[in-house]
């Protein structure tokens, strides 16, 4: 086998495998940020469209159309986690800050909420994306 050919055979499969940032992404992480209001806690982010999400590792996806599970650790006088599943359009470039907004301090309902957004500076240069209007 020549030297060139056989050079192109060894890089072919890592060719093949495009990785998350070859194209322009989108970030969903936890808002750890402290808060004023005692109703706002963090949440975990579980699931991106059924599929796991590696742990204490924000989510990395395609701008999109996403269904995003996120979990409310279980707080003072409960025992038990409970769960989450909210729609989440992505704009190209953007990082979101997801926490749970409870309804009341004395009850387990609550809605997840994206607490903030911010342009992901290193996609934005990279492929040439602006903040899209809010």
């Amino acid at each position: 086998m020549k030297r060139p050919l056989a050079a192109f055979l060894l890089v072919l499969p890592f060719a093949a495998a495009a990785g998350p940032y070859d194209q322009p992404w989108s970030i969903v992480t936890t808002d750890t940020r402290p808060s004023s209001d005692p109703n706002l806690r963090p949440v975990i982010v579980n699931r991106v469209d059924g599929e796991t999400v590696m742990s204490r590792t924000p989510a990395v996806i395609a701008p999109g159309k996403h269904q995003v599970t996120v979990d409310l650790p279980p707080r003072k006088g409960f025992k038990v986690a409970t769960q989450e599943t909210f729609e989440l359009l992505a704009s190209p470039c953007m990082r979101y800050y997801v926490a749970a907004k409870l309804d009341n301090s004395v009850g387990q309902e609550w809605k997840a909420v994206i607490r903030s957004s911010e342009l992901i500076g290193e996609c934005a240069a990279k492929f040439k994306t602006d903040k899209p209007a809010s």
